[in-house]
C-alpha cells in the first residue's frame, strides 16, 4: 500500500471515529471522550486538520459535561481556531454555542448570550437544523438565567419547533425540559410536572442518563413544593445515584443542595449542613459562581433556621454578603431579588428596621423590573384576558407589601424612645410607604388599561371564524376542483375557481376586520401621553360603554345587562386627554355594571336569574351641555351605597367588593383624573334604589 493509500485509509477511520463519538456524546459522554481523543491524536499525526478540530470539538462537549470549563474551552478555543482557517461554519457555530455554556456556568451571563446569538446566526449560515434547535435552546437557558422569561420562551418556542420538525430527540427533550422549569418558577407545577415527565421519557428512551438524571431532580422539586417529601426524596436519590454514576458533577452538586433544602425542612439540620457544604465543594471544584451564591444564601437561612441567637444573624449575614458578591457578579436578577430578602429578613429580626427597610426597597425594585419582563409568559399565545388578570396580581402583591411596610412603621412607632438613629427609621419607613403606595396607585393604572382588551378580544373570534370557516371550505373545493380537472370538466373547474374566488375575497375581508380590531386594542392599551386633544365625548363614552360591557361578558358567559344611553348632539368636541377620561369612565361602567347585578338589599326576595345575578340589571349613560361645562350621568339600579360609607368611596384603598375583586383605588384615581382636568366627580346614591355618577369636565 503507497503513501497516498495510508494517508486516505488514516482519513477515513478519523472521519468514522468523530462521527461515532458526535453520534455517542449525550448518551454515553466517557465512550464519546476517549474515541474523540483518539480520532484527534491520529488526525495530528497526519496532519489533517478538519479531523483534528472536530476531534477537539466533541471531545470538549465532554469536557464541558463534567464541568472542567478551563480544559473545556482551551479545545474550544484550538478547535475554533482551525474551522475558521479552513471556513468551516458548521463547526464555528457550534464552537461558538459552547463558549456560550461555558461563560454560563462561570456566571459570565452577559458574555454567554453573546456567543450563543453568534453561533445562532453561524447555524443559520450553515443551514444546520439540528445546530440552530440546539442555539435556540441555550439562548433560552441564559435569558432565563437572567430573569427574561419572555425571550426565554420565545428561544426555545423556536427550538422546539425546529426540532420537532427535524425529529431531533436532544434538543426537543431539552427544549421541552426548561419550558417545564419555566412553567416552575410560575408556580404552574402541574404544568411543570407534565413538562419534565415527557423530557423525562424522552431522555429514557434515548439512553442520556445525564439528562435522565436532571429530569429526576426537576420533578423531585416539584414534590418538594407540594410537601410530598417523601417523593421527593426519592427522585432526589435517583438522580444522586445516576449523577455519581456518570461523573455529572454539575448535577451531583444540584441535587445535593436541593437534597439540603429537603432535609431542612424535615428538621435534619445536621444533615442538611453536610448536603450544603458537599455542593459547595463540588460548585467550587467545577467554577459554578452562581452556585455557589445559591448554597451561602441557603447556608443564612439554615443558620437562622437551626438556632435563633444574635451571633447566629451576624454569621448569617456574612453568608447573605458573599453570597450578593458572587450573584453581583452573574448578573442574576431573580437570585440578587431572592438575596435582599434573606437581608430583609436577617435585618427585621435582629431588629435593624433601616437596614430591612433598605433590602426590602430593593427586593421591591427587582420583583418589579422582573414581573415586567417575564410576567407576559406567552407560552404558546397565552389570551389577552390573562395579561389583565397578572396585572391585576401584580397589583394585589403590592397592596400586600404596602401593608408590610405598615407594619414595620407601627413597629419603628413603638421605638420612638430610642436614639436620634431609630426616629430617623421612622421618617424613612414613611417615605417608604408613600412610595409603595405611588407604586400601587400605578399598577391600578395599568390593570384598568388592561380591562380594554377583554372586550375587544371577545370580538376579534367573530371574524377569525369566519376566516378558519372559509379556509375548510376552500380546501375542500380545491380538492373537488383537482378531481373535476382529472375528468376534463372545465366548466366546472371554471365554476368552483369562481366560488374559490368569491371565498377568497370573504376571508381578505374578515382578516382586515380582525386586523381593524387589534389595531384599536393596541391603541387604547396604549400609555397616556398626558396631552390634551380636542375628542368627541359622545362617541368615547359610547365606545367605552361597550368595551366595558363585552369585557364582562368575555369573563362570564352567564352575566347579562340592559344599557340605555341619552346622547346630547349639541355637545361637539371639548378638550381632554381620552385615555385618561376613557379610564375613568370604564372603571365607572364596570362599578356600575358590578352593581347592577347585585340583588337589592332592600329587597332580600327579588328574583335572582342565572349564574347568580339579579333580573334585568340596568345601567343609563347620558351626556348633556350646561352653560360652560359637559355632564356625564352613569346610573345604575344596583343596591345603592350605605349612607354611612358614601363619603368614603372616593379615599385611596376603600372598597365595598369583596376581598380579591378591588383594589378600592379606581375611584380615588378617577376623582384625580376629573380634578386634573379642571371639572368635578360627584355621587348621588339611596339604598335600594341605586347609584348615580356625575362627572363635569369644562366645555372649552
Amino acid at each position: 500500500m503507497n503513501t497516498t493509500e495510508k494517508q486516505d485509509d488514516a482519513i477515513q477511520k478519523i472521519e468514522e471515529l468523530n462521527a461515532l463519538a458526535w453520534q455517542t456524546r449525550v448518551s454515553d459522554s466517557l465512550t464519546a471522550e476517549k474515541i474523540s481523543r483518539q480520532a484527534f491524536e491520529l488526525a495530528a499525526t497526519i496532519g489533517y486538520s478538519r479531523g483534528l478540530a472536530e476531534g477537539f470539538r466533541t471531545y470538549a462537549f465532554t469536557l464541558l459535561r463534567q464541568s472542567k470549563l478551563q480544559e473545556a474551552f482551551s479545545y474550544c478555543q484550538q478547535a475554533l481556531d482551525i474551522f475558521i482557517e479552513i471556513k468551516h461554519v458548521h463547526g464555528q457555530a457550534s464552537i461558538y454555542e459552547y463558549f456560550g455554556i461555558i461563560e454560563r456556568n462561570r456566571g459570565n451571563l452577559s458574555a454567554s448570550l453573546d456567543y450563543l446569538l453568534k453561533g445562532i446566526l453561524l447555524s443559520e449560515q450553515a443551514c444546520d437544523d439540528e445546530l440552530r434547535s440546539l442555539a435556540h435552546y441555550h439562548a433560552g437557558v441564559t435569558y432565563k438565567y437572567l430573569g427574561q422569561f419572555e425571550q426565554a420562551l420565545q428561544q426555545l418556542m423556536e427550538g422546539l419547533r425546529i426540532a420537532t420538525e427535524i425529529n431531533n430527540w436532544i434538543s426537543r427533550s431539552y427544549c421541552i425540559n426548561l419550558i417545564g422549569q419555566i412553567y416552575f418558577e410560575t408556580g404552574d407545577y402541574a404544568n411543570a410536572l407534565d413538562y419534565y415527565e415527557q423530557s423525562l421519557q424522552i431522555r429514557k428512551e434515548s439512553g442520556d442518563r445525564w439528562g435522565e438524571a436532571g429530569c429526576l431532580d426537576n420533578i423531585g422539586l416539584i414534590h418538594m413544593e407540594l410537601k410530598a417529601y417523601e417523593k421527593a426524596s426519592i427522585s432526589f436519590e435517583q438522580s444522586l445515584s445516576i449523577t455519581q454514576s456518570t461523573g455529572h458533577k454539575k448535577g451531583e452538586g444540584n441535587t445535593l443542595y436541593h437534597l439540603g433544602i429537603i432535609t431542612m425542612q424535615l428538621g435534619d439540620y445536621s444533615k442538611a449542613r453536610q448536603y450544603a457544604d458537599r455542593s459547595m465543594q463540588i460548585r467550587k471544584e467545577t467554577g459554578d459562581i452562581k452556585g455557589e451564591a445559591e448554597i451561602l444564601l441557603f447556608m443564612a437561612e439554615l443558620e437562622l433556621t437551626a438556632t435563633d441567637d444574635k451571633q447566629t444573624s451576624i454569621f448569617a449575614i456574612d453568608f447573605l454578603t458573599n453570597a450578593m458578591q458572587l450573584a453581583t457578579q452573574t448578573g442574576s436578577l431573580d437570585l440578587i431579588a431572592k438575596i435582599h430578602f434573606g437581608f430583609y429578613e436577617k435585618y427585621k429580626q435582629l431588629p435593624n428596621y433601616s437596614q430591612a427597610l433598605e433590602h426590602l426597597e430593593k427586593y421591591m425594585e427587582l420583583s418589579r423590573q422582573i414581573h415586567t419582563d417575564a410576567l407576559n409568559r406567552q407560552i404558546q399565545n397565552l389570551e389577552i384576558s390573562h395579561r389583565v388578570e397578572k396585572s391585576r396580581q401584580e397589583a394585589e402583591i403590592y397592596k400586600l407589601r404596602n401593608i408590610e411596610l405598615a407594619n414595620l412603621y407601627q413597629q419603628s412607632e413603638k421605638q420612638k424612645d430610642e436614639i436620634a438613629v431609630q426616629k430617623l427609621n421612622v421618617e424613612n419607613t414613611l417615605s417608604d410607604l408613600k412610595e409603595a403606595q405611588e407604586q400601587l396607585i400605578q399598577r391600578e393604572k395599568m390593570a384598568s388599561l388592561g380591562e380594554l382588551t377583554a372586550g375587544i378580544a371577545h370580538e376579534i373570534q367573530n371574524p377569525l371564524n369566519f376566516v378558519n370557516n372559509f379556509s375548510e371550505i376552500n380546501k375542500e373545493m380545491i380538492a373537488e376542483m383537482n378531481e373535476e380537472i382529472v375528468k376534463g370538466n372545465y366548466d366546472e373547474v371554471r365554476l368552483i375557481a369562481n366560488n374559490l374566488a368569491a371565498n377568497e375575497e370573504k376571508i381578505n375581508h374578515h382578516g382586515k376586520r380582525a386586523d381593524a380590531i387589534v389595531k384599536g386594542m393596541l391603541q387604547h392599551s396604549r400609555a397616556s401621553t398626558g396631552k390634551k386633544e380636542l375628542t368627541d365625548i359622545n362617541a368615547l363614552a359610547d365606545e367605552y360603554l361597550r368595551l366595558s360591557y363585552h369585557g364582562l361578558r368575555a369573563k362570564d358567559k352567564e352575566f347579562n345587562a340592559n344599557f340605555i344611553t341619552h346622547f346630547d348632539e349639541s355637545i361637539g368636541t371639548i378638550n381632554v386627554v381620552p385615555q385618561d377620561i376613557g379610564r375613568v369612565l370604564l372603571n365607572l361602567y364596570n362599578n356600575a355594571f358590578y352593581a347592577a347585578s347585585l340583588p337589592s338589599k332592600a329587597s332580600p326576595d327579588e328574583p335572582v336569574g342565572r349564574g347568580g345575578f339579579k333580573d334585568n340589571p340596568t345601567i343609563w349613560v347620558s351626556t348633556k351641555a350646561e352653560e360652560d361645562k359637559v355632564l356625564i350621568r352613569v346610573k345604575d339600579n344596583g343596591p345603592g351605597i350605605p349612607r354611612n360609607i358614601v363619603d368614603k368611596i372616593f379615599q385611596p384603598f376603600f372598597t365595598t367588593k369583596p376581598t380579591g375583586q378591588g383594589t378600592g383605588l379606581g375611584l380615588s384615581l378617577s376623582y384625580d383624573i376629573i380634578k386634573a382636568h379642571g371639572g368635578d366627580i360627584k355621587v348621588n346614591s339611596k339604598e335600594g334604589e341605586g347609584t348615580q355618577f356625575i362627572i363635569q369636565l369644562p366645555l372649552t
